[in-house]
């Protein structure tokens, strides 16, 4: 019985330093993955024109460019990992029947979904044959709107993950409020969607996700002994 105690332990251990560095993995992704895409300029507004777009894609590194949407797309897998480590421990603290923790998970896995769907990035590989700005526009529309149709999906994890969380011990109900905010922030972020609003609860998002990285690299988890 002991040498099984001991092995559950070890496993909820691995569980927890693996949710940890997706989380960290995730965050570090993306910043990379930004910084060689906006190589050769930022990226313009999300209702910029379209000469405006055409020339922000035609101005990109193809290299760098490349290695940045490929980078971008392992930040996804990256933060698909953290979400499923963390809807496994909402899931043990939620007890019986564990319908938020179900539903935060639903919602992640449809947010990473929609960060992997084909978005304006593709258009940037056809500048080179010729590429007419409105064509241009609207595949920058198109990706915009994925991206921020994503944060709806977001907010959902975010809700019920901070609604488990408040109040339930052994993680602290500050991070439970905050993913709260944060789901609230990217509700407000897609009404208002051309707007830099969502840039808010973007930061919170990740803020978020480092201090419950940090929370389950010292293995603050509610995991089950036995």
């Amino acid at each position: 019985m002991a040498g099984e105690t001991t092995q559950l332990g070890g496993q909820w251990r691995t569980l927890s330093i693996t949710g940890g560095s997706a989380g960290v993995a995730g965050l570090l992704l993306v910043a990379v993955s930004q910084a060689l895409v906006q190589v050769g300029g930022g990226e313009p507004a999300f209702d910029a024109s379209g000469e405006e777009i055409l020339r922000f894609l035609e101005a990109r590194h193809d290299t760098l460019y490349a290695i940045g949407t490929f980078l971008g797309l392992l930040a996804a897998v990256a933060l698909a990992c953290f979400v499923s480590v963390v809807c496994v421990v909402l899931r043990e603290t939620e007890g019986r029947p564990a319908w938020r923790s179900a539903f935060a998970f639903t919602s992640a896995i449809a947010f990473v979904v929609l960060l992997m769907s084909p978005g304006w990035e593709l258009a940037g590989y056809r500048t080179d044959e010729g590429v007419d700005p409105q064509i241009a526009r609207y595949a920058f529309d198109m990706g915009n709107l994925g991206f921020a149709n994503a944060w709806v999906a977001l907010a959902g994890f975010l809700a019920a993950a901070g609604w488990i969380i408040v109040g339930t011990p052994p993680l602290p109900s500050w991070l439970g409020w905050v993913a709260i905010a944060a789901a609230i922030g990217f509700l407000l972020g897609r009404a208002f969607w051309t707007t830099s609003v969502w840039l808010v609860p973007y930061a919170v998002f990740w803020i978020w996700v480092v201090a419950l990285s940090i929370y389950l690299f010292r293995g603050r988890v509610p995991g089950r002994a036995g």
